[in-house]
């Protein structure tokens, strides 16, 4: 049996390590043209700050692929043919294999004004080559415009302030991040960013970009911005460019309209025989029936693991398990927990911020059960938030065990209720 795994993320080395433990017999390729080795992308802002190596970032060693007896193909895949089982590789090769498995990705979602890719400026922050060239490009001095919030704007805003660049941090939502955080959160973390003297905005789209000389110029509702940098950090899409040419009266690969693969519940593809996708390019269905890909490191780890064990013939439904992720916004730590929703329903929310601090706590519930953690400016074990959703803790309950959950009790004074805390119903943002 030969699988063949593209993509050298967490899902494909994840599932080429376990299809080695259950197969030793079998030939396992991984392809890949962005890095020799397995390397953690979340930690790209401290490689950027030269706090760390790329080296730093990678989990296993380097004897890894020789140990697991892994093939190593460093290259691009141009065209997958799954009538063929082939793959057809940049330098011109072709791969041949028994079951494949994309693990290919997000990239960047492309800036939409038209010529801004013609000439030098424009920088993403997702790949290993986005931040060579982010790299190589910011200097000391100059002017940045970093186009959009969510976590990766954030740390692009930080790691280009930190290098000295003045930075322009543009948002087009009312507020920072609406994905995540609501209003009064969000004004907490754009309060604190300017603080450190980022020029964070919010309500400010940018309708286009002109060269003038060296110079690029945001055309803003109010304004004309210079800059000699711009930074697009407004979301990712799947790296499926490769298939989108795919016929599928040829056994071809079905895409979503955004671009993600389009599996089932084992993560087969819907279309292509003995195809498999896991990561950021898999179309998944979410616990309330929508479908869109899963962006975060644990569940493309459990998506690789769960496409290998289908791969092996056993009997594979993945669901994801209850949400969470952590993250920071400068030094405000960051933690969310289950269920957190910000549209109107059947659902309170309690909350409080600590009078001077940027230290906030949001508990979302249904009824009296607590089903969601949204808590800034300390840290928080998100295991323990998990165990109180899972074994449906009373909001009174949460709020008397909270110190049980604090992960920094050295650095962080005890949680309580202070005489400001709200619980009111949850209304939909701007009504």
């Amino acid at each position: 049996m030969h699988y063949v795994i593209v993509g050298n993320s967490v899902a494909g080395i994840e599932a080429a390590i376990l299809l080695r433990n259950r197969d030793e017999r079998a030939r396992i390729t991984v392809i890949s043209a962005e890095h020799d080795h397995f390397f953690a992308r979340t930690a790209l802002m401290y490689v950027f700050c030269g706090q760390l190596s790329i080296r730093d970032t990678e989990p296993y060693d380097h004897a890894l692929y020789e140990r697991m007896r892994f093939t190593r193909i460093r290259d691009r895949v141009t065209r997958v043919r799954p009538g063929d089982h082939a793959l057809d590789l940049a330098s011109g090769a072709t791969v041949a294999y028994d079951k494949l498995l994309l693990a290919v990705g997000s990239v960047a979602r492309r800036l939409p004004w038209a010529g801004a890719y013609e000439g030098p400026g424009v920088h993403h922050f997702v790949t290993l080559q986005d931040l060579a060239g982010l790299d190589a490009a910011a200097k000391k001095g100059m002017s940045v415009a970093v186009i959009g919030g969510g976590l990766i704007g954030v740390e692009c805003a930080e790691v280009l302030h930190l290098r000295g660049l003045k930075v322009h941090f543009l948002i087009r939502e009312p507020w920072y991040f609406p994905v995540a955080l609501d209003e009064a959160e969000a004004e907490v973390v754009a309060a604190h960013i300017r603080h450190h003297g980022v020029d964070a905005r919010t309500n400010v789209p940018v309708d286009t970009m002109e060269r003038r000389g060296g110079e690029l110029v945001l055309l803003l509702p109010d304004e004309e911005l210079v800059v000699d940098l711009v930074v697009g950090a407004i979301g990712v899409v799947p790296n499926t460019a490769f298939l989108q040419d795919g016929a599928l009266s040829d056994g071809g690969i079905a895409l979503s309209p955004g671009g993600a693969i389009e599996v089932g519940d084992s993560l087969q593809s819907t279309t292509a025989r003995d195809v498999w996708a896991a990561g950021d390019c898999a179309n998944v269905t979410w616990i309330d029936g929508s479908r869109r890909p899963e962006q975060l490191w644990y569940t493309a780890r459990d998506q690789g693991r769960a496409a290998a064990r289908a791969m092996l013939g056993d009997p594979t439904v993945y669901r994801r398990e209850t949400w969470y992720n952590s993250a920071k916004f400068f030094d405000i730590e960051y933690t969310t927990a289950g269920y957190v929703p910000l549209v109107a329903g059947a659902y309170r929310t309690w909350y409080q911020q600590v009078p001077g601090t940027s230290i906030t706590q949001r508990i979302i519930c249904r009824g009296d059960r607590v089903v969601g953690f949204n808590c800034m400016g300390s840290r928080w074990d998100h295991e323990v938030f998990l165990r109180w959703i899972h074994e449906r803790r009373s909001l009174g309950w949460v709020l008397e065990h909270m110190n049980e959950a604090r992960f920094d009790e050295e650095f962080t004074p005890p949680f309580r209720v202070l005489p400001t805390a709200t619980l009111t119903p949850l209304t939909t943002p701007g009504a």
